[in-house]
């Protein structure tokens, strides 16, 4: 329940905003904070997912049906719709699965995806190498496109019957 809120939120916020330069610059500068990511005893980072998203959502307001519709197909209901793509790059970028110049860690993927589904990080390393190879200029469709390529991936191996 926990994963599917989280993915709600992540795609809510997406849905509304637009790749426009002037709108990218209304977003709040990405700073991880303690409370974000913390080591456990056995020296693994724990990303707090939930808290980023609810704070990308302040500023990307995207609704639970976004965020269900997303973590069930691996896409957005309306794809046209800006907003709950730039929550995507927001929560991305807090998390530091994608730096401010639009390049994907796949690594840091690994650590932060098994949050939010349970899939071994190896598999989601050679899941997420090709879809980390992205043209789109604009940075909220460029964080978009790569977790629906993964989650696409992820679907298709995990949840067929």
């Amino acid at each position: 329940m926990k994963t599917l809120l989280k993915i709600i939120l992540i795609l809510i916020t997406f849905s509304m905003t637009k790749c426009e330069k002037k709108i990218e610059n209304k977003m709040n500068p990405v700073v991880l904070t303690t409370a974000a990511s913390m080591e456990d005893g056995d020296g693994k980072t724990f990303v707090d997912v939930m808290g980023v998203m609810i704070d990308c959502n302040d500023t990307f307001r995207v609704e639970m049906p976004y965020l269900d519709s997303f973590n069930k197909s691996g896409s957005f209901p309306d794809e046209t719709d800006r907003t709950p793509k730039c929550f995507m790059r927001c929560v991305l970028e807090k998390v530091e699965v994608v730096s401010e110049d639009g390049q994907f860690d796949v690594n840091r993927t690994a650590e932060v995806f098994p949050q939010i589904r349970d899939v071994p990080q190896e598999e989601i390393i050679e899941m997420a190498t090709p879809c980390a190879e992205r043209s789109e200029s604009c940075k909220c469709e460029r964080s978009y496109q790569y977790m629906k390529c993964l989650l696409e991936k992820v679907i298709d191996k995990y949840d067929t019957t």
